[in-house]
């Protein structure tokens, strides 16, 4: 084989790696925008108990308020998967233009390489405590302290 191609298949295949990264990030992106979905489907059938029963607005309006809390961690995920993707994309073109510059692809995968993988991490950890969030509203709403989804006790007396 020619020694530029060689060099050029080299560089293709390194090239390759971080597209593994970008595979799982695209997974979790795809799992992180599913969630989000559900969320924002509960949310609307909250609110539209809310306007339509008033003696159970405290309950809702705290699932609201673990909803809320539940959908920033989802949307800050996002945020930083999508940038780990875009990272690792730069990264790949890095490693591409390093085919022909030397000088430049040794600091660009540093940075961009870098920055994907500290971006899938804050990912995560956001997942982790969207997580954590939907386990103790879940929790709380099995042990009965928040009710969400009985109607108020009202005792009909014989007139």
């Amino acid at each position: 084989m020619d020694p530029n191609v060689t060099t050029v298949v080299e560089a293709i295949e390194t090239a390759l790696t971080p597209v593994f990264l970008l595979a799982g990030t695209g997974g979790f992106l795809n799992v992180f925008v599913a969630r989000l979905a559900r969320i924002s489907d509960r949310v609307n059938e909250v609110v539209d108990i809310v306007a339509s029963r008033e003696g159970e607005i405290r309950s809702r309006q705290i699932q609201l308020a673990h909803l809320r809390r539940r959908t920033l961690a989802l949307e800050i995920a996002v945020i930083l998967a999508s940038l780990s993707g875009v990272c690792t994309c730069i990264s790949v073109i890095g490693l591409l233009a390093g085919a022909i510059r030397e000088h430049v692809r040794d600091q660009l995968l540093f940075w961009f390489f870098g920055a994907a993988v500290a971006g899938l991490i804050g990912a995560l950890l956001a997942f982790l405590f969207e997580m954590l969030v939907a386990g103790y509203s879940m929790i709380r709403q099995m042990a009965g302290r928040d009710v969400y989804h009985s109607p108020p006790n009202r005792q009909h007396t014989p007139d």
